[in-house]
């Protein structure tokens, strides 16, 4: 009895404890309505009459996070059921598209609700109840909603359908009825259990009749059992598929049916888009701009279709086709795209053409040796200090490129200065790359500016250096995590490297015996 009434004693203590706790809290903690609230929205719904079907139907759309800011067209994805499918489906797309795995892409969705076992299955059920509609919710697809989708909206002559459950017969069906006005079928879980076999009887049936198939068609069921039907599909696939025809089968035995059809779209278009690899456009230059009446030679390294303007507009699948180099005589920007997996455009790629700044050599120097003067400093610092204003805790001579004299991994900064040996008249990029900030001066001018806190990031400058010495300087400083600083240079003859330490110099401040007289 004691015990338990120490218990229930302790109990009440933390009780109350935790209550007096809780109050002081609740007088620190806003109240929600103090808040602005703002809607978080992933597209937008449109009351669309259909004369096909004799009545309205709500069609969500979402548009790419670029739309609004590029001229860009875009491939479109069909689907039923938007009631269920349409936030998901946004949010699968987003995230591989915006990872640069798919393209971005318009999502259109159509709302079936009660009318979907009717309007998806294409035969009626042994009662004569459900189904039989598919035909005509597909003429409505085809003949009214996506005609309206393709003259309101920037799309890309790419269309692709997909459907869950019986959104995924009605994906068949499609494919039945027209296998090349979609480039692409994805059926999650369809109920090919529908109608005593009519799905696989009727994919059995186009194979027979059509060896030139070569769309894609993804198909995935989840632990629902051979039922289901979807397993004997995919062996009609096996079986029967012409050689061209791309397709998919997988089994998600750790989903249920309701649950299959985010992880399917996720899988389905990183299966349709496998040869969609967006690589980043690099140009070539030869040459530079520093007078009126020069020119240069620009070369685009791209074995691919690529479409460019050279006015700073943004290219169209109108556009001039790259084919040889392009002799460019004045100041100006170049924007380019290349198509890639079934002729979609990548990101745009560009490059600005400026006169490049000329630098002549320092002349008159007194006698140089090898490396650079470095001052070491520290401090908690979110950008390049102001080095005038602080005192270095170290100084001495960088013979290589390194970190080693530093005292500590975080809050440091470094300036080195010396001279760079530039062996030929010519234009030189150079290339910077740091965690955290940096700047490079050449001549006492700011060629690279790389400031700030951040991870490795790289920026680049072009510029003509005259043969001989020039003044460098490189500034850098270091928050906290990792860090890192790297210059690297190319000309027309030298190949793209690290810069290299045995041309960097300072002035000896002891010249030899032999050259003091």
């Amino acid at each position: 009895m004691k015990h338990t009434t120490l218990i229930t004693l302790i109990f009440l203590l933390a009780f109350s404890s935790r209550e007096s706790y809780s109050q002081q809290l609740s007088g620190t903690i806003p109240s929600i309505d103090k808040f602005k609230t703002e809607p978080v929205s992933v597209g937008y719904s449109i009351k669309f009459h259909s004369d096909i079907l004799n009545e309205d139907r709500i069609v969500m759309v979402s548009l790419p996070d670029d739309y609004s800011s590029t001229m860009k067209k875009y491939p479109v994805l069909y689907m039923p059921d938007g009631q269920w499918h349409f936030t998901h489906t946004t949010q699968a797309v987003g995230n591989l598209s915006g990872n640069g795995i798919i393209p971005k892409m318009i999502i259109v969705a159509v709302q079936t609700l009660e009318n979907r076992s009717r309007d998806l299955a294409a035969s009626k059920d042994p009662y004569g109840k459900l189904g039989g509609g598919a035909n005509k919710f597909l003429s409505f697809l085809k003949k009214e909603l996506i005609p309206f989708i393709e003259k309101n909206y920037r799309t890309y002559p790419y269309r692709i359908i997909s459907g869950s459950s019986f959104g995924g017969i009605f994906t068949a069906h499609a494919f039945f009825d027209d296998p090349e006005y979609f480039d692409a079928y994805l059926a999650y879980s369809p109920s090919i259990w529908w109608e005593n076999g009519y799905y696989i009887k009727s994919m059995e049936k186009l194979f027979s009749e059509r060896n030139d198939l070569k769309t894609y068609f993804y198909i995935n069921v989840a632990n629902e059992g051979l039922g289901m039907g979807v397993n004997a599909l995919a062996k009609v696939f096996a079986d029967k598929a012409p050689k061209d025809f791309k397709w998919k089968f997988e089994e998600y035995p750790d989903e249920i049916h309701e649950t299959t059809a985010y992880k399917a779209t996720f899988n389905g278009m990183k299966f349709i888009f496998a040869d969609w690899k967006p690589d980043k456009i690099n140009f070539a230059v030869s040459g530079y701009i520093i007078n009126p009446g020069d020119s240069l030679t620009l070369t685009l390294n791209t074995s691919r279709t690529t479409h460019y303007t050279l006015d700073g507009s943004m290219p169209t699948i109108t556009s001039p086709v790259y084919s040889n180099p392009i002799i460019i005589k004045q100041p100006g920007t170049i924007k380019a795209f290349s198509l890639f997996g079934h002729g979609i455009p990548g990101n745009y790629d560009s490059l600005n053409i400026e006169y490049l700044q000329k630098f002549n050599a320092v002349k008159a120097l007194p006698e140089l040796a090898k490396g650079l003067i470095y001052s070491y400093y520290e401090g908690n610092w979110n950008m390049i200090p102001e080095f005038k204003n602080c005192i270095p805790v170290k100084t001495g001579i960088l013979d290589k490129a390194s970190f080693d004299f530093r005292n500590r991994d975080i809050n440091f900064a470094v300036r080195c200065t010396g001279y760079i040996d530039i062996n030929e008249d010519d234009a030189y990029n150079f290339y910077l790359s740091s965690d955290d900030g940096s700047k490079l001066l050449i001549d006492n001018t700011l060629i690279i500016d790389n400031d700030g806190l951040h991870g490795t990031i790289e920026k680049n400058k072009r510029l003509f250096l005259e043969k001989g010495k020039h003044q460098i300087e490189l500034q850098f400083f270091q928050e906290t995590g990792g860090f890192s600083l790297t210059l690297e240079y190319e000309s027309s003859k030298i190949k793209r490297q690290i810069f290299p330490d045995k041309l960097f110099f300072h002035i000896d401040p002891t010249p030899s015996p032999a050259k003091r007289d």
